[in-house]
């Protein structure tokens, strides 16, 4: 199976092969290959009509949709840059992904483009409104047209799309921060391509297959699946969002084989009461990341699927997996082909067998991984020192060869498949009046992963309210990294130089006092 140098090319080369089988379902909506292609070179060449050039930003916001897969396939095939936004983010964290994308176009539904108007200062050339609009949410600050226009101005098109360089960056995803603001990851056309490639290896796939993803198209998982279907030749199927209750049906009805989780929706699945049927399912396996260990098993059990354990990231989506049937519970396999991984220590020194240390990668294969975070050449040379890229996770591996997850080395949170900066949610406390010092911390999660604490510092005189302090953070935080845990605390740990010292904080992590969303007491 040869690997083509961009997403156009391996959707021209599916198409001419066999243009009339079904490659996409999205939300009750089927495409062939060919009408696929026709979707994307269509929206290709709207935006070069419009005038977007090789390099622009086309920023896009809105729910699991095609237009949404157009657009990023289209901004891709015109040379141009999609930059997907989190659907959730509000407030300062938007203002701060637009400010820092400067999108020529963006694209959303009007609910979307709503939030959109209203945060952000920086305004686009152009507004493609996806579905039904009935306003003008950015008024006369940029002209708008709805995505069919856009789509006619590309059918009214003939001018030619050049084949994408390998390199030519294709999005700009942005990922938590740790010691600052979230960081813009450039993926290069051809890093869609080769980590599909290795997923299909791994899953262990083919064009019989078909794979269904509900997570969202503003993170990688979504794309990564959907781009290993249409590397197999066989159906990606994208719903609309993950729902415990609808989840089975979704797999039952679309006839999935192989399905994409992570380990929270897992255990929110294992944890329902069960069912005669559990195990009536057409699907095989389960890829999975943070799978909780104590479940595996009996989730592979139940319901009849084989769990295959992996670790990844948006900077590169594939590191390490254990094909299906070679999982162990607790480890995330060996690494992938091509990829060659290994544990340091702060130094960069190789650590000893069986000894944590941090994680740092390179891969053989050319434009396989991100090239660099947008406009922070700092931030990209410190994760690439001495040529290896530094994840800032902790991992062990054992005599077998197989890695085990620790933790991480990085200031960060993982909920519920979400990266969540404590940076950025340190920032907003800090902004409450009330507020003098803060430190945001991961508490181990009931359902696997962590949840969000954050411990405050009142100033001299105030009294915090705990849930009064969320209601505030709620209007510059997405909804997953809004604190479950608030803790009001006389000091925080310091270091010399005054500055809090988190690894002490994490190492205290919250009592008994703590206020509790989940209880509300």
């Amino acid at each position: 199976m040869s690997i083509e140098n961009s997403l156009l090319l391996t959707l021209r080369a599916a198409a001419a092969e066999d243009p009339g089988r079904e490659c996409l379902r999205i939300v009750g909506e089927s495409f062939t290959r060919q009408e696929a292609l026709r979707c994307v070179e269509q929206t290709a060449r709207g935006l070069r009509a419009l005038g977007v050039e090789p390099g622009d930003r086309v920023g896009v916001m809105c729910g699991n949709r095609a237009e949404y897969v157009w657009t990023w396939l289209g901004a891709n095939a015109a040379r141009a840059v999609d930059v997907p936004f989190n659907a959730e983010a509000r407030g300062r964290l938007l203002e701060y992904f637009v400010a820092d994308a400067s999108p020529r176009v963006l694209v959303g539904t009007e609910d979307y483009l709503q939030i959109l108007a209203q945060t952000s200062n920086c305004d686009p050339e152009f507004v493609v409104c996806i579905g039904e609009c009935s306003s003008q949410p950015f008024g006369d600050r940029c002209r708008q047209l709805s995505f069919e226009d856009l789509l006619a101005l590309g059918a009214a098109s003939a001018e030619e799309l050049p084949d994408p360089a390998p390199g030519d960056i294709a999005t700009i995803m942005y990922t938590s921060g740790t010691t600052g603001p979230s960081k813009g990851v450039m993926l290069p056309q051809r890093s869609y391509v080769v980590q599909a490639h290795n997923m299909v290896q791994v899953m262990e796939v083919d064009a019989a297959d078909v794979i269904l993803c509900v997570q969202p198209l503003f993170h990688i998982d979504a794309r990564a699946f959907l781009t290993a279907a249409l590397v197999a030749g066989g159906t990606g199927v994208l719903g609309r969002k993950f729902s415990v209750s609808r989840f089975w049906d979704d797999v039952r009805q679309s006839g999935a084989t192989v399905f994409a989780t992570i380990g929270t929706m897992l255990w929110m699945l294992y944890k329902q009461p069960p069912r005669p049927d559990d195990a009536d399912l057409p699907a095989r396996t389960a890829m999975c990341s943070s799978t909780p260990s104590e479940i595996l098993r009996g989730f592979e059990k139940r319901f009849g699927v084989q769990v295959v354990e992996a670790y990844g990231m948006t900077e590169c989506t594939l590191l390490t997996a254990a094909p299906p049937g070679s999982t162990v519970p607790g480890r995330v396999g060996r690494a992938v082909p091509g990829m060659e991984i290994r544990l340091v220590d702060d130094h960069d020194f190789p650590v000893a067998p069986g000894q944590a240390g941090e994680l740092v990668y390179r891969t053989g294969e050319p434009f396989a991984m991100m090239q660099g975070y947008w406009a922070k050449p700092e931030e990209t040379a410190a994760a690439w020192r001495n040529l290896w890229f530094h994840t800032g996770d902790l991992l062990r591996q054992h005599s077998d060869g197989m890695f085990e997850y620790v933790g991480r080395k990085k200031d960060s949170i993982r909920r519920r498949g979400e990266n969540v900066s404590s940076w950025e949610v340190e920032q907003a406390a800090s902004a409450h009046p009330q507020v003098l010092e803060v430190a945001a911390i991961g508490v181990p999660s009931e359902g696997g992963e962590e949840d969000v604490a954050v411990l405050v510092v009142p100033s001299p005189g105030a009294v915090i309210d705990p849930a009064e302090l969320v209601e505030f953070l709620r209007r510059d935080l997405p909804r997953f990294a809004v604190p479950r845990y608030v803790e009001v605390v006389e000091s925080l740990p310091k270091t010399p130089s005054e500055r809090i010292e988190k690894g002490k904080v994490r190492e205290r992590g919250i009592t008994a006092a703590c206020w509790d969303a989940a209880r509300k007491g």
